[in-house]
């Protein structure tokens, strides 16, 4: 799961996945959709990665994740969270001067107790350093629902940072098992159609308000 935020690290990575695996869209937030690849998708998505049993939840645009709420944040994760799935993955960026100098890794983790208790991963995400959007509310609910969460951040120089997506996508690929054909150049999703409106064969549609996912057994999932 991701929005935008520093380096655009979550949803440069997450576009890529969509872009280069076989998925399927099963649930959708916004107020307009439309069709790409065979598949329905809106504002926010999510899909249906059958080969390793994920689910990817993604804006479709660059949106920062403080244009959203507070409140809309804390409703998505509690839902989310309700679908008791294996584990749960958010993925985001931070400055590459918050890194340890004695550190080695790229990344950061930030799991939740019961992610550490269960998968092993400890944190690694430095004392007085702030979080927002679904990383926050994530971890947060994650931790007072005993669910595994744990936060992947890379780290990154720039506003957008191709190079920490591409490294990022490395650790998706150990950690979910989402096996990814292309990791040397980045497949970003070309929405530059919706700035016309996409009204050419009719009206853009309402939000859908029903669950999408009533066809998959949430349980069996990571």
């Amino acid at each position: 799961m991701t929005g935008k935020g520093f380096g655009n690290i979550g949803y440069l990575t997450l576009s890529h996945i969509i872009e280069t695996t076989s998925v399927k869209s099963f649930s959708f937030w916004g107020n307009h959709s439309w069709y790409y690849r065979e598949n329905l998708e809106s504002t926010l998505t999510a899909y249906i990665h059958e080969e390793s049993k994920s689910i990817i939840i993604t804006t479709r645009l660059p949106i920062f994740v403080s244009a959203m709420t507070n409140q809309f944040w804390t409703g998505l994760v509690s839902d989310i969270l309700e679908w008791n799935c294996r584990r749960y993955i958010v993925i985001g960026g931070l400055k590459e001067e918050t890194r340890l100098p004695q550190s080695t890794d790229w990344a950061a983790f930030v799991p939740t107790t019961e992610w550490t208790e269960q998968f092993g991963h400890k944190r690694s995400f430095a004392d007085k350093l702030t979080m927002i959007g679904p990383l926050s509310s994530l971890l947060m609910l994650g931790t007072s629902m005993k669910k595994p969460v744990m936060g992947l951040l890379a780290y990154c120089n720039l506003e957008e940072d191709p190079d920490a997506s591409l490294y990022a996508l490395e650790k998706i690929e150990q950690i979910a098992g989402i096996k990814i054909p292309d990791k040397k150049e980045l497949k970003l999703f070309d929405f530059t159609f919706l700035s016309t409106g996409g009204t050419q064969n009719g009206d853009l549609r309402e939000e859908d308000d029903s669950d999408g996912y009533d066809n998959y057994d949430i349980d069996d999932l990571l």
